[in-house]
């Protein structure tokens, strides 16, 4: 028989082949073997029969901000992680990129004991602050001194292919006294190795408005195409809105996307302000990704999963093609692996989401507690993790997959 695995007569959604409709994918091993309509059951080893008006099937789909440093941190002590496979491939999702839950005191807990156990693909970026979050500090970074370029330069080296880019979150005092010095820091760095950084904007401790959005300011004139703003819709100070009442975003935001900028909502329990995104949307600003920010305390609570947050942007005015979109196509280009990741494709890695889309009225809360509604949610159904099929675990609801109804 041609085929070890074949996914039978599902709506096949994949914005960045153009492919929206029925399709049949043929997989044999771990790659995608043939993409086309009506191939014969008699011709698959094992047939998954795809069923249902509001059942898609998408590529893999990419979270390009997690926090699985599972058993990294201690809990009570540091982040608490999730573990990677829980947000992976049991809950729809192929890869997911880890935002510097370690710094370089410990990143090598990925090399040798996370990624060998795990099914999901895992894309480590390592925090800037060496220790990062695995002690009780509200900063990754809280001195300059913390960030360690002989150390970040001696892991890579002893590390082939290990670490894909760096994290900075742009918080706490030092961020607001010397953030101008720790973004050329950091971007140095960056340069130096020809990786991506990525930076988390928000925060919430910081009084000065101004003070904040001039860091901010000064991070997007220094960044360079492909690296990764993070938490575009945070409703804290040091976000991309202009003004205490948000409703302009600072100019410098379309000048860095016009440069290649990746833009990342990232909402995370503390992160997401259903108003801004509303008012971004408005504005014509539309994220390049969708990302969860997803700790252990975040998925019993606010985000619960990546596709929770898909509802969240749905109710935002988004549609279900733009989440796919974000998700697959964009989050593989944002990663730098457009060419092996993101689409449905003869020869990919067969990586492939299977999720329904719910009617109703489902409820949804934000960061400042405001609830709101939406008229879609989404669940995932199976994964396809490199040819292998998972099925998704209960959820993170008593309930199971979907929000609450409203």
């Amino acid at each position: 028989m041609p085929y070890d695995l074949l996914i039978k007569g599902g709506h096949v959604l994949d914005p960045g082949q153009n492919i929206d409709g029925k399709m049949d994918i043929g997989i044999n091993g771990t790659r995608i073997a043939a993409v086309q309509p009506d191939i014969p059951v008699t011709e698959a080893r094992r047939v998954i029969e795809v069923k249902g008006d509001n059942r898609y099937v998408a590529p893999g789909f990419i979270d390009i901000h997690t926090h699985v440093a599972y058993g990294a941190t201690t809990p009570g002590v540091g982040m608490g992680c999730c573990d990677p496979d829980q947000v992976g491939v049991h809950a729809g999702v192929t890869t997911v990129l880890d935002c510097g839950s370690v710094g370089v005191a410990n990143i090598g807990v990925f090399r040798y004991h996370i990624i060998p156990k795990a099914k999901t693909r895992i894309i480590p970026f390592v925090n800037v602050g060496s220790y990062a979050h695995t002690m009780p500090a509200f900063a990754d970074v809280s001195r300059m001194e913390d960030v360690d370029p002989k150390a970040i330069a001696s892991c890579i080296e002893a590390n082939p292919g290990l670490i894909h880019g760096f994290k900075l979150r742009l918080v706490g005092p030092v961020a607001q006294e010397q953030g101008r010095e720790l973004v050329e820091l950091c971007k140095d760095i960056s340069r130096e190795h020809k990786l991506p950084l990525m930076v988390h904007i928000g925060d919430m401790r910081a009084a000065d408005f101004n003070k904040a959005s001039s860091v901010t300011r000064f991070l997007l004139n220094s960044f360079d195409p492909g690296d990764i703003l993070t938490h575009l819709a945070t409703p804290h100070s040091g976000g991309v809105m202009a003004d205490e009442a948000r409703t302009q975003t600072v100019p410098e935001l379309q000048e860095a996307r016009a440069r290649g900028v990746v833009l990342d909502p990232a909402l995370g329990a503390g992160n997401f302000g259903f108003d801004i995104a509303r008012r971004q949307a408005d504005l014509g600003l539309y994220p390049d990704t969708i990302s969860s920010d997803l700790t252990a305390g975040g998925r019993g609570r606010v985000v619960y999963s990546l596709m929770e947050c898909m509802g969240r942007y749905m109710a935002v005015g988004y549609t279900v093609k733009d989440m796919v979109r974000m998700s697959t196509v964009n989050a593989a280009k944002a990663l730098g692996l457009q060419d092996e990741l993101g689409a449905i494709a003869v020869g990919r890695e067969a990586d492939i989401t299977v999720f329904d889309v719910v009617n109703g009225k489902w409820k949804f809360i934000d960061t400042t507690q405001k609830e709101f509604t939406g008229e879609k949610a989404m669940a995932p159904v199976l994964t396809v993790r490199a040819g292998e099929v998972f099925t998704p675990e209960w959820g993170p609801h008593p309930w199971g997959w979907l929000p609450p109804e409203a």
